[in-house]
């Protein structure tokens, strides 16, 4: 008998409104290996999305797959569970001057949410980052030390208990409630400090153009940075969903021979550099429709434009704009816009005419695959966001 099962978890569930993911990791002593990814299809209707309700709408369903995932596994475990961005309201807020102590930093962001947002969140779990700006970090003014730039995330308490409820009617004790966009940012973010530095730009994300893209079945998160702090972030709602008979969730569970990847610092999983790839272009192995494709291209350069424009970049600045590009879709990379879409774009925003640079973010890198199984042989890329939240938990 186990007296006390809580401890870092090496489980991790991942939800969307086709399927469950779960994801299991082994530790060795220099880094975790991917163990396991398995998913159960769920009916339609069981989930949808919403950061404004509860998102199980038939509880006794979903209490029944989920049971199905997890019948495997000797309990009570804990248990991550990563929640798709649209679960959460995230804001980047601006204080000229912020508090030390941290309960007075809450009521601060709250109030900031209820007057930005028009969002309560007497309801919600709050979570937030301060970041300091570069300039002001290296100001010698001691005034400048307060100015800082928050990233908050708040979600409803009913949409959180509600998968917490599950997890526990399974005895899986649930430890840590992570956004999949966020968690994955956090993921590569020493990657992307490292291909800024092979730049020669010795702080992490300092380029005022650095801009993250998190690709998922839902939509995307849009993140930008400006002087090493948080600058602009959107999430956009985007049934992302593939072609009827490409999604194969009920295929028996194969071996896959796993790689070190090579690609944390920009290189395709081919080995092909991402800057002489021709993103978005026809490929007959993509499983989504063609107008969803063009949706998602669409939407995407529509908000880098905003952000340009809302934002411009000033004469001073690097004369590249990193995009760095994540995805838990199969194919998912696909579904970006091409280059040459990107630079049109950066040219209609007026003023200089900066080049782009895309950068794929892979998976490969950190999930150090050893005889790794997988519900299904294409299904590595799902297992990202359970990954990611257990590596930042």
């Amino acid at each position: 008998m186990r007296l006390f099962p809580i401890s870092t978890p090496t489980l991790a569930l991942s939800i969307s409104e086709e399927a469950l993911c779960l994801v299991e990791i082994k530790k060795q002593w220099r880094k975790p290996l991917l163990h396991q990814v398995t998913s159960v299809p769920l009916p339609a209707g069981v989930v949808k999305l919403s950061s404004t309700k509860a998102n199980i709408e038939n509880p006794e369903e979903f209490l029944i797959h989920f049971k199905s995932l997890v019948e495997p596994y000797s309990r009570p475990l804990s248990i991550a569970i990563s929640l798709p961005d649209l679960c959460a309201r995230t804001s980047v807020f601006d204080f000229s001057t912020f508090p030390t102590k941290p309960q007075e930093q809450a009521a601060l962001v709250n109030w900031r949410f209820k007057q930005d947002l028009k969002l309560d969140t007497s309801q919600s779990r709050l979570a937030f980052g301060a970041y300091a700006p570069a300039s002001v970090r290296d100001s010698p003014s001691p005034d400048n030390a307060e100015k800082v730039r928050v990233l908050g995330a708040a979600i409803r308490n009913e949409i959180v208990e509600q998968y917490e409820k599950v997890c526990l009617e399974v005895n899986l004790i649930p430890t840590s409630v992570g956004i999949s966009g966020l968690d994955i940012f956090d993921l590569y973010r020493l990657n992307i400090q490292d291909i800024l530095e092979a730049e020669d730009r010795p702080r992490v994300l300092s380029s005022p153009g650095a801009v993250f893209l998190f690709i998922s079945h839902w939509g995307f998160t849009f993140l930008a940075f400006q002087d090493g702090s948080p600058h602009f972030i959107r999430t956009k709602a985007i049934p992302v969903k593939a072609e009827p008979g490409s999604a194969q969730w009920n295929a028996p569970v194969s071996e896959f021979d796993g790689h070190e990847g090579v690609d944390g610092h920009g290189v395709h999983t081919s080995g092909e550099p991402v800057s002489q790839k021709t993103l978005g272009a026809e490929t007959p192995n993509i499983p989504y429709p063609s107008y969803t494709a063009m949706k998602v291209g669409k939407e995407i350069l529509a908000t880098l434009q905003y952000y340009l424009e809302a934002f411009p970049l000033h004469e001073t600045t690097f004369s590249t704009v990193n995009l760095f590009v994540a995805t838990d879709l199969n194919h998912g990379y696909n579904l970006m816009p091409s280059t040459d879409q990107i630079q049109c774009t950066l040219k209609a925003c007026g003023g200089r005419e900066p080049q782009i640079r895309v950068t794929e973010l892979s998976h490969a890198s950190h999930f150090h695959l050893q005889k790794a199984h997988f519900t299904l042989p294409d299904q590595e890329e799902a297992a990202l966001p359970g990954y990611a939240s257990l590596m930042v938990a």
